[in-house]
């Protein structure tokens, strides 16, 4: 049994998605939430032998949004806590990560946020998902949005979710243009709550652009 440093007090695993090799990437959040001590690994279990963890990232406190670019040459993962969307280069075949840079950075989430102020804020960076053309979809929490960014970083698109907290974007149907959307119910005030009495449910939407398909675990 493959086992991991943290602490599972405090640490826990967060997002995972399968990378078009077959392998698992998952990252881990911390809990408190007061340091950037979440990391990103990947299994390898494709050859039928031992699973092989590696190490891939560090350095988040919530760790989201792992994704990559239609060519397999970008992997992207993100910080909620800073507001921050990074990037790398991806060499697939031997499964390394260079040229670490900043693909987005949001404002922080403003001290003390009330309820009322935070109608008008524009999230953070959540789960997300990847189209054909290679723009990042990405759900941002307590924005009440999905935001459509292009493989520059630009937004191109946002659409309004009727939560306050979106956590996923996923594609789906038998076009893959289909955008699933999940939210946040638990933990949210009954101010929230009583504005948006769907928070909790998985939403759809008709897309332009199709999603990537799906990756599968490979072992």
């Amino acid at each position: 049994m493959q086992r991991f440093d943290h602490d599972p007090a405090t640490t826990r695993f967060n997002d995972g998605k399968a990378d078009p090799q077959g392998r698992l990437w998952a990252g881990t959040m911390f809990e408190p939430r007061t340091a950037p001590k979440g990391e990103l690994f990947s299994l390898d279990c494709r050859d039928g032998s031992a699973p092989r963890v590696q190490l891939m990232a560090t350095g988040a406190t919530i760790a989201n949004g792992v994704a990559w670019s239609p060519d397999q040459r970008t992997a992207y993962w993100t910080d909620t806590t800073r507001a921050l969307i990074q990037a790398w280069d991806w060499d697939a075949a031997s499964n390394t990560l260079t040229a670490q840079r900043v693909f987005k950075q949001f404002p922080p989430k403003p001290a003390n946020l009330s309820f009322e102020t935070r109608l008008s804020y524009g999230g953070r960076p959540d789960g997300a998902s990847v189209d054909i053309e290679g723009n990042y979809w990405v759900a941002m929490f307590e924005g009440q949005c999905i935001l459509k960014l292009s493989p520059g970083g630009d937004i191109l698109a946002e659409l309004q979710v009727p939560a306050q907290c979106p956590t996923m974007p996923c594609f789906g149907g038998d076009d893959g243009k289909t955008l699933f959307v999940t939210t946040a119910r638990h933990g949210r005030s009954a101010a929230e709550l009583e504005l948006f009495p769907q928070s909790g449910c998985v939403f759809s939407t008709r897309v332009d652009v199709p999603g990537l398909p799906v990756n599968f675990f490979r072992d």
